[in-house]
């Protein structure tokens, strides 16, 4: 199953926090045999539906793909995981939480950098600039695609290698 986190309602649409919903919302039809899950709770209480469709699925944490934001990449950047910390995101450490495991294979795309002066939080809720906004829409979603197919049909490890170093 691949979740796409971000914040329901027009408000939010074009935020930094949902470009993980803006990827999957993007993707025509999943890969054979994987489901998609757009959460339609917020960030923060993401972790209730993604257990729920998951034990409705009988789908384990470790066959979870979570695509979300992470401002402390560059725009452009992605970056795959098998496990770990939530790094200070609070959509996934609702998923990790929930789960009661760390052991949930993510996919981080980069929506940052952060002013030195701003606070993280208004950040990732502020739309993109017009410019940043044509690259997420022309280069970074249509990649992310790509990325996502390949995590789901090769494996995460494939994913990784691929897609962690380069930077659009």
């Amino acid at each position: 199953m691949v979740v796409g986190l971000g914040n329901p309602g027009p408000k939010y649409v074009l935020t930094r926090h949902n470009i993980g919903r803006r990827i999957l919302e993007h993707l025509e039809a999943p890969p054979r045999g994987v489901s998609f899950l757009v959460p339609e709770s917020f960030m923060n209480e993401s972790g209730i539906e993604v257990v729920r469709e998951a034990r409705y699925k009988n789908i384990q944490a470790e066959e979870i793909l979570v695509v979300s934001d992470d401002f402390e990449l560059p725009l452009g950047r992605f970056r795959f995981r098998l496990s770990g910390s939530s790094g200070g995101h609070n959509g996934l450490q609702s998923i990790l939480d929930a789960m009661g495991t760390n052991h949930v294979p993510r996919f981080r795309v980069g929506i940052g950098p952060v002013a030195e002066n701003q606070d993280p939080a208004d950040f990732v809720l502020e739309k993109f600039k017009r410019s940043d906004e044509r690259i997420v829409k022309e280069t970074i979603i249509p990649k992310a695609y790509d990325a996502v197919v390949d995590a789901m049909s090769k494996g995460i490890e494939y994913a990784m290698n691929k897609y962690n170093n380069i930077t659009l």
